[in-house]
């Protein structure tokens, strides 16, 4: 009989163990959190141009003095300000990510930390546009450096049954970033002076003081230690990590991540030692692996997962709601905004159960289609051109209903599907690749949301949301072929899955007749059961 620890038996990966598995986590969640904070940075960084944009005193120090006594940011100001992080972002994960994987995940965390603070320092001491613009690049590199090792440490550390319930811990800060700059900028309103732009600015430095506290004594991922050759550095940190007494489960943690390492290597080959072209800083034949024949359907999933957020419109809502909502005549906009991050607040603490009880396809490909809708009719909406303060309420709540859906299904769950995808060996490049793509389709929209709304510019008002109903369109029917189901499937039969060319869409049905008959299947049975969901014969294992 096995011997359970905590009351389960971690000898086997069993998603029905995971309500049981969860109440013995409470170390490793305190360690996610800490981890996790520094992805709110993220956050403020994603919203705050919105919000500093909507505050007189910064458009007085940065903007130009309009007829009326006014001051306006130039569309071009703003589209450089949200851009340039998202472009930083693109060249420090390109350096950055093949640094992982020889060095490890711990370095960056502090590496990041300093970074940032130089980026902020540039910020709040800026007496020009283009000094707050470098400002803004700066800590743009340190956000993806953190963006790239929070998913990255969580999903190798994490027990593969509450893999989901984790990685959202990602999205939620990012999202408790946002909710936070709303509320740190409502309330600098009140303020006069240069302290009104000042205070969301100084309020960054708090992340980079969270994360050097605990630094020391964080512990580096397992996984890449059990891939370095060192197992007994990956039982000491699983020590850390967990803080168990009984010595028996780091012993059986320990032979799981050697043996996702052994069938990883035995489907792929190993990847480790065998990299040599470089190009400034760049692994390229680790980048290159990502897209062989074997691996590019889920190198692309990974990225298109992580894309789908942006092309449904995350940045036109999340970044610009405040500015958003004055510009539609909405009186008391900044309330209107902090309410809505309160909404997606909740919605987002809401999907950690629900991306563990319903899985990740079912929150996703769906959802993806009524998001369509609620842009759909925000574009009618804002063709409605004899009721602005009505039309201009009425586009509010469909966006407080797409900002709901939003963060109980892409939002949130979006994250934890990109970063499970990967193939354990190539976790660390995959990861940099989303980043890269994640950053990349923010500098689109960071550069072009401005020009869409701006009065100087596009002036679209709710019109907006026609432009990312067509792109959220694409997202919604790429991602019902594309996306898998991952829930509770251990890393190595991902593998299989995948090595069998079983349609994603079908994963979830396969996994769960192979548990209802016990036993796994070959690769063989497995393509012929996705196809014909017949019987097939098991494998002994």
């Amino acid at each position: 009989m096995a011997e359970l620890i905590k009351g389960v038996d971690f000898s086997v990966v069993d998603p029905s163990q995971k309500w049981k598995i969860l109440r013995s986590q409470s170390r490793f969640a305190l360690w996610a959190l800490w981890l996790s904070s520094g992805v709110i940075m993220q956050g403020f960084d994603i919203t705050v141009g919105g919000q500093l944009a909507a505050l007189p005193a910064f458009r007085e120090k940065f903007g130009r003095p309009q007829p009326d006594g006014s001051f306006l940011l130039p569309a071009y100001y703003l589209s450089a300000w949200n851009s340039i992080a998202p472009a930083c972002e693109v060249v420090a994960t390109f350096i950055f990510a093949p640094l992982l994987e020889k060095y490890g995940r711990k370095w960056g965390i502090l590496a990041a930390s300093m970074i940032s603070v130089a980026g902020i320092l540039l910020q709040q001491l800026a007496q020009d546009w283009t000094v707050h613009l470098a400002g803004r690049g700066v800590n743009g590199v340190a956000i993806g450096m953190m963006f790239t090792i929070t998913p990255l440490w969580i999903g190798e550390c994490c027990r593969p049954e509450l893999r989901g319930f984790f990685l959202c811990f990602f999205n939620t800060a990012i999202v408790f970033g946002q909710f936070a700059i709303v509320v740190v900028s409502r309330g600098s309103n009140e303020i006069d002076g240069k302290w009104q732009w000042w205070t969301p600015v100084v309020a960054m430095y708090i992340f980079p003081l969270i994360l050097t506290s605990l630094w020391p004594w964080f512990p580096e991922s397992t996984y890449w230690l059990v891939r370095q050759g060192r197992p007994e550095a990956a039982k000491a940190s699983l020590r850390r990590i967990h803080g168990f007494t009984e010595e028996a489960f780091y012993d059986i943690e320990l032979h799981r991540l050697e043996e996702e390492v052994r069938v990883a290597n035995e489907i792929q080959g190993s990847i480790d030692g065998v990299h040599t072209r470089k190009f400034l800083g760049v692994d390229i034949d680790a980048e290159a692996e990502c897209f062989r024949a074997s691996n590019r359907k889920r190198t692309f999933t990974a990225i298109f997962c992580a894309s789908g957020q942006q092309m449904i419109g995350a940045t036109f809502v999340i970044g610009y709601s405040t500015y958003f909502f004055e510009l539609i005549g909405i009186q008391d906009y900044f309330n209107a905004s902090v309410a809505l991050y309160v909404v997606m607040l909740l919605a987002s603490t809401a999907a950690f159960p629900l991306t563990e009880i319903y899985g990740r396809r079912f929150l996703i490909v769906g959802p993806q289609f009524a998001l369509c809708f609620m842009l759909l009719m925000v574009g009618i909406l804002g063709c409605i051109p004899n009721h602005p303060v009505a039309t201009g309420k009425a586009i509010v709540a469909f966006i407080y209903v797409w900002a709901l859906i939003y963060q109980l299904s892409i939002g949130a769950t979006g994250f934890v599907l990109a970063s499970e995808i990967a193939t354990m060996r190539l976790r660390g490049a995959t990861q940099g690749l989303i980043t890269i793509t994640n950053a990349c389709w923010g500098l689109i929209m960071q550069f072009t949301v401005p020009y869409m709304i701006n009065r100087d510019a596009g002036n679209l008002g709710g019109k907006v949301g026609f432009i990312f109903l067509g792109t959220g369109l694409i997202a919604a029917v790429g991602g019902w072929f594309l996306y898998p189901e991952t829930k509770g499937i251990p890393f190595e039969k991902m593998d299989e899955l995948y090595a069998a060319k079983v349609p994603p869409r079908r994963f979830g049905k396969v996994v769960a007749r192979e548990r209802e008959e016990g036993g796994s299947f070959s690769a063989e049975k497995i393509e012929q059961q996705a196809k014909e969901g017949v019987h097939v014969e098991k494998r002994e294992v």
